[in-house]
């Protein structure tokens, strides 16, 4: 049996944007007969989550994007906009789909990947619209937001096709129902304005790269964790993050290398031996570069040594607030 959200005041009357016959109501009356509807758990940090439960946090998680809302007024700089591509045109592009559960990730792209959430069943049923997301404005602009940007991604049959492939809609979707749950759904969204739908999809897609820079540059709460991670945190090693931030100098020392060779070479002519600001150019120009290269190399120390004591710091002060936790569990009654 369906549980139901306790009730959240919102700020006017809201309706489901989805028709109470729409024909994909059936995916998810199919979960709610059997009385399955969200994972057993989840965790939000260190808390455990039991969506079953508190359905409204785990709604929360599910479906807002906060982090990109906090930094809204930059989003211009990570992307256009305008609608998400489909996903036959994210395949032509090189990019492959990988499937996140995060919202704040949905169509964020990285290189040759982009991440996808996959759309929930829950947002094809009329009543758990009325019964769980009519009673939260931002819960109810987060799904819509959710919702049309699948409108984007699968325009096309060979769109819904890459989805069902992907993971990222039920392999039982047909084509027509698709369109018809889509055109009773567009009826209900002003597709010019965007109204009703959370601000972070008037954009569409996102570039990973450019959303680090904005969060360690100009973040929502300046802090030590902002300017290291930045928005999404693509490895912890080491040799992964120098690869991405230095790679830079080593075409500059290549660059550097060939200036030097040729002002020995130019020097070696007796032309130039004689030219007196030939000979000082290149006596200052080595001497910057010997010291351009020591002070890279102590650069470069001085990062690792702080991202050590960083991740030293931080794995020291979340053993403690995971025990803490523990404790006070222990010790409830």
């Amino acid at each position: 049996m369906e549980r139901r959200i306790a009730s959240v005041p919102a700020s006017k009357t809201l309706t489901p944007p989805v028709s109470k016959a729409n024909p994909l109501a059936a995916v998810a009356s199919t979960l709610h007969n059997s009385g399955v509807l969200h994972p057993a758990i989840t965790f939000e940090g260190e808390k455990v989550l039991r969506p079953n439960r508190d359905p409204y946090t785990y709604l929360v998680k599910e479906l807002k994007t906060p982090r990109l809302n906090a930094i809204y007024q930059h989003l211009w700089l990570a992307g256009l906009p305008n609608a998400a591509r489909p996903l036959h045109r994210q395949g032509l592009l090189g990019r492959s789909i990988v499937i996140t559960e995060d919202p704040d990730e949905h169509i964020v792209w990285f290189e040759t990947y982009i991440f996808i959430k996959p759309l929930p069943d829950f947002l094809f049923d009329w009543n758990f619209w009325n019964n769980n997301l009519c009673s939260d404005q931002e819960l109810h602009e987060a799904a819509c937001g959710l919702l049309l940007s699948y409108s984007w991604l699968v325009r096309h049959k060979s769109d819904l096709d890459v989805a069902k492939e992907s993971g990222l809609l039920s392999k039982d979707m047909e084509w027509s129902k698709w369109v018809e749950f889509l055109d009773a759904f567009l009826d209900n969204i002003n597709c010019d304005t965007l109204s009703g739908v959370n601000r972070r999809y008037k954009y569409g897609e996102l570039r990973l790269s450019r959303l680090n820079a904005i969060y360690r540059l100009a973040p929502p709460t300046y802090s030590l964790r902002n300017l290291v991670r930045g928005y999404r945190n693509r490895s912890t090693w080491y040799r992964a993050f120098f690869e991405r931030h230095f790679k830079w100098m080593l075409a500059v020392f290549a660059i550097l290398s060939v200036i030097l060779s040729a002002l020995q070479v130019g020097l070696a002519t007796t032309v130039l031996q004689g030219n007196g600001r030939f000979q000082s150019a290149s006596y200052g120009f080595t001497i910057a570069s010997l010291v351009a290269v020591v002070a890279s190399v102590i650069v470069v120390c001085f990062v690792w040594l702080g991202l050590f004591c960083y991740h030293l710091f931080a794995t020291w002060q979340n053993d403690r607030a995971v025990n803490r936790l523990r404790l006070a569990g222990v010790s409830s009654p």
